[in-house]
């Protein structure tokens, strides 16, 4: 089985601030492996408030793809929570190497509680956990060092982009990677703010040029809720040809049964 839960889908720091969506990033499951990747404000109360709830003890391991706090602000306590306060050395955890140094959001304590630290890399990997393979992406252009993961279990390949600018070379990247599953975060709608992250236009353009089985997006602004992602994703289905699926806190989507549905 292999399972993506969102635990929050928001994104940027009013829809944050305001939890109008909630942040807890995504818990996945690739068989009996467990990983819990950019666990931002509420990532501990949410997945112990999800029906069954989520166990960080069984946590194979906790992922960064960067630092900004809507992505790891609850790193440290989820440390404590997959290693019973410390008490229980175990775990591995992954997260570009100014999230460790520098002006650190893994504090040194913690960091001391997990088994192994992994320091990712541009275009780097295999980082494996139990039977997953890691790779990331190339360097994504943000404010912190910042790369996509590619995950790849059984047979199948799962990539998540998080946040950037849009660059010429991006879309290539992930589309070598072949990614059945494509998870997008999508910030703003359309607007002319010089940020770095990627405009719905600009996400519908490199699902195009990816062209997985199945696109996800998530981490919206408040643009993007205005607009209604469910909507969104639909008229983007249509035009592509293509599963896609706009992300709401708690969804739980079964990879496996998605990707296989649309080769009957």
């Amino acid at each position: 089985m292999i399972e993506i839960l969102f635990l929050g889908t928001g994104g940027a720091r009013f829809v944050v601030a305001r939890q109008l969506r909630a942040s807890g990033g995504m818990w996945m499951r690739f068989g009996r492996t467990q990983m819990h990747v950019d666990p931002g404000p509420g990532a501990l109360v949410r997945a112990l408030g999800v029906v069954p709830p989520c166990n960080p003890r069984e946590l194979d391991a906790l992922i960064l793809s960067h630092k900004h706090l809507d992505h790891s602000n609850d790193i440290n306590v989820m440390i404590e929570a997959m290693t019973s306060g410390g008490f229980h050395r175990r775990g591995a955890l992954l997260a570009p190497g100014d999230a460790l140094e520098g002006e650190p959001v893994v504090l040194p304590y913690a960091r001391r509680f997990v088994e192994r630290v992994e320091v990712l890399e541009e275009r780097a990997g295999p980082y494996r956990i139990n039977d997953v393979e890691i790779r990331t992406s190339i360097a994504h252009v943000h404010a912190v060092e910042t790369y996509g993961l590619h995950f790849s279990y059984g047979g199948i390949r799962v990539a998540y982009l998080p946040c950037g600018r849009y660059f010429e070379g991006l879309a290539e990247d992930y589309r070598a990677h072949a990614p059945d599953l494509l998870v997008v975060n999508v910030l703003r709608y359309r607007d002319s703010i010089d940020a770095d992250h990627l405009t719905f236009d600009q996400a519908c353009g490199i699902i195009a040029s990816v062209r997985p089985k199945v696109a996800v997006l998530q981490h919206f602004g408040t643009k993007m809720l205005e607009r209604d992602p469910a909507r969104l994703a639909r008229e983007l289905e249509k035009e592509l040809g293509l599963r896609v699926i706009a992300a709401y806190d708690g969804l739980r989507i079964d990879v496996e049964t998605e990707v296989a549905a649309l080769a009957l």
